[in-house]
């Protein structure tokens, strides 16, 4: 009888949710948010917004935020399309999450696209931001009236807090009936952008405060589930994305973090820190596990990393802040990653590197991936002070409308997931080049234009023009051209300069060397892939490493697409930094300068650049790409398989086992898998013979030299 009665309450439950959803729609969050149905039918549900020194909105705060998992109040904005266009619901529902400092969507902008579509759309201002206890007008006023704002402080996107509280309050609207629990998409910029990618590599699953993962339920048991993922410039590793060491690679597998704590990004982080509102230590004590303020005076301070901070933070953002850490046991909701090719934050090898792993352990999974001209500085700015050329970010709207209506409304055939970029074009006035697809990055470059020098040659402490460093810093748009300077100290490599037809790198240049330093998780190698035109010189990718103490070793340059016309000529320089020297100088460097930066000796070096054209193009100038240099203990990636891999040290090898006919002992040796045939010792070991054996050596083959006996 039990049983029975308890299907009879279930039965009824189960007729209230379907009759609210069938109502008029005037609350939301358990009666906490109003809501007006507009003259265009749609309905709109509203927090209190606005500007937090207003008093008439602060005092709308305390009424209309809504108290997420753990008390913390949210400004939050949800929309419901036109019932009599799409019916009474319940819906499939669009998260939209905003940048670093930004807020919550506003009706009329990204959450109309998916209203006027049949969705419902969701948005809110993240914990230590405006509404979200965030503006001190803000929190006095919550707290007053009993809201607790204790853990209402920048978290910096932590997978346990601000990807929780998204998770949750898509819970509260799935049990009141409003929204389809596992017909969920999400989409964001920058910061918003990585809280898609960790919602897409959650996907039916969430993060306990204690890192633990359990089942994505709502708070009455429903089964909740990501459908589709949509990030835009977004971060995949922070620590790499805010601090890079120059380890990732974009044919490996894997490209985990290391041991090095790498070179901060000084001016992008210093400009994004002055838009945070409520760091943990503002209103109340210090919470060590998110000690934004002291990891960025850390960070500001310079080597030696070795502090327990510094750990720390590592720790901490690779565990709780990164999608490309979170268990990928299973695999990712479907996704489309786009990234910008002049970001200087958030470069393409953020996307690439989830893309590996995530093909690589799900080869079944949809990952697409989108670059163009797009993003944070060196992006250009656009309208309404966004960052990128408009029509580049019109098609990824485009394109995220695409796979939206069909994971979420099923419509339409499958979108293709490959890659899809726009080149970037100098001036800004001109559009970007293509759109190119390719079924993968590595397809998108058949080609290979490199060059090679085995000399030895030093990058000094003390090179570089810092006035170069200053104009190229990360401010300025990507486009930005400077006269050529021949800066003293450095190390640079000329390639030929380009014949008619032209070319289009597509990828990241790769640098192979020989490299010592006295201390390398001290010292850095910062490099810059230049076009040199006319007299006049502009970067086209840059990056930096932080280099082992020696042996031969292999980094990258941040992808980029660009063309380079006839008559221009591709530079590629090694520097001992990438900004200023004084106080001024390093705050707004690209990458701040190593307190003790030594020598850096480099030799033996290859620069391979991932060319559109196929080999033989150019008269020959095209060739086809050598062997990734895979250092130890990594995996090439599948789509680089028909390049192939070979181990970074570049030594010859046997090609076959020695023979003996009569006194001659012969041994094939072999360099054919790597640029540059590096010096060797050849043992002979396991003569009977007595006394000393007499040897005569003859090398024969381009680029091998073997020493007499």
């Amino acid at each position: 009888m039990r049983k029975i009665v308890g299907v009879f309450i279930a039965l009824i439950a189960s007729l209230a949710i379907v009759q609210s959803a069938n109502a008029e729609i005037t609350s939301v969050f358990n009666g906490k948010l109003p809501c007006t149905t507009q003259p265009s039918g749609v309905r709109t549900c509203s927090g209190p917004g606005g500007n937090p020194s207003d008093a008439v909105a602060v005092n709308k705060a305390v009424e209309n935020t809504v108290e997420s998992w753990d008390g913390t109040p949210i400004d939050i904005n949800v929309a419901f399309p036109d019932a009599t266009e799409f019916g009474p619901g319940p819906y499939p529902m669009a998260m939209y999450f905003h940048g670093f400092g930004g807020g919550k969507e506003g009706f009329n902008g990204d959450l109309k696209r998916f209203t006027d579509k049949g969705m419902a759309a969701f948005s809110m201002t993240e914990r230590g931001f405006k509404f979200s206890c965030g503006r001190k007008e803000a929190i006095d006023t919550l707290e007053a009236a009993d809201k607790n704002c204790e853990d209402g402080f920048i978290h910096l996107m932590d997978t346990r807090y601000e990807v929780r509280d998204a998770q949750y309050f898509a819970g509260i609207l799935a049990d009141e009936g409003l929204i389809q629990p596992k017909k969920i998409g999400t989409v964001g910029a920058s910061y918003g952008g990585g809280k898609s990618m960790a919602l897409g590599a959650l996907r039916n699953r969430m993060m306990m405060p204690n890192g633990d993962l359990a089942p994505w339920k709502s708070p009455a048991g429903k089964d909740m589930e990501i459908a589709v993922a949509a990030p835009i410039v977004p971060w995949t590793d922070f620590a790499y994305a805010l601090v890079p060491n120059g380890t990732t690679l974009d044919y490996t597998t894997a490209s985990p973090y290391g041991k090095k704590f790498g070179v901060m990004k000084a001016a992008i982080i210093n400009m994004l820190f002055g838009a945070g509102d409520n760091f943990s230590g503002d209103n109340g004590a210090v919470k060590p596990t998110w000690d934004i303020v002291g990891w960025r005076d850390m960070m500001s301070a310079g080597e030696s990393y070795e502090s327990p901070t510094a750990h720390l933070m590592l720790d901490e953002m690779t565990k709780h802040h990164s999608s490309y850490y979170i268990d990928n046991s299973i695999a990712p909701a479907p996704m489309i990653i786009a990234e910008g090719f002049t970001d200087d934050l958030f470069p393409v090898d953020e996307a690439v590197r989830f893309y590996n792993t995530a093909k690589t352990d799900h080869p079944d999974s949809t990952v697409g991936l989108l670059f163009a001209d797009i993003g944070h500085p060196r992006a250009p700015i656009a309208g309404d002070n966004a960052q990128g050329r408009p029509a580049d970010q019109e098609m990824g709207f485009e394109i995220v409308d695409e796979w939206f209506s069909h994971y979420l409304l099923g419509l339409g055939t499958k979108p293709v997931e490959g890659i899809k970029i726009k080149t970037q074009v100098c001036p800004y006035t001109e559009p970007s080049g293509g759109p190119y697809d390719a079924t993968s990055w590595a397809a998108l470059a058949p080609g290979e234009i490199r060059l090679s020098d085995p000399k030895s040659r030093v990058i000094e402490a003390s090179g570089g023009d810092q006035g170069v460093a200053s104009k190229f810093t990360t401010i300025f748009d990507g486009c930005t051209q400077i006269p050529e300077v021949r800066e003293k100290g450095i190390v640079e490599y000329d390639f030929p300069t380009t014949p008619a037809g032209g070319y289009t790198l597509a990828g990241s240049p790769t640098v192979i060397a020989d490299i010592a330093v006295e201390n390398g998780a001290e010292s850095q190698v910062a490099a810059r892939l230049l076009e040199i035109n006319e007299g006049q010189e502009r970067i086209v990718a840059r990056g930096v490493y932080r280099p082992d103490k020696s042996g031969r070793q292999v980094f990258q340059l941040h992808g980029n697409g660009y063309r380079f016309e006839p008559g221009t000529k591709a530079r590629i320089q090694l520097l001992p930094r990438d900004g200023g020297l004084s106080e001024s100088g390093m705050a707004m460097s690209y990458v701040r300068p190593s307190n003790d930066q030594k020598d850096v000796t480099i030799g033996n070096v290859e620069v391979r650049l991932p060319v559109m054209e196929s080999p033989g193009k150019l008269n020959g100038l095209v060739k086809a790409p050598l062997k990734k240099a895979l250092p130890k203990g990594s995996k090439l990636m599948k789509d680089f398989a028909s390049i192939g891999g070979v181990a970074l040290d570049g030594a010859p090898r046997a090609a076959a086992k020695a023979t003996v006919k009569g006194k001659k002992l012969k041994v094939k040796l072999s360099c054919k898998t790597v640029n540059l045939c590096r010096s060797a010792k050849l043992s002979i070991k396991g003569a009977k013979k007595k006394g000393p054996i007499k040897t005569a050596v003859v090398a024969k083959g381009s680029g091998i030299k073997v020493p007499s006996a």
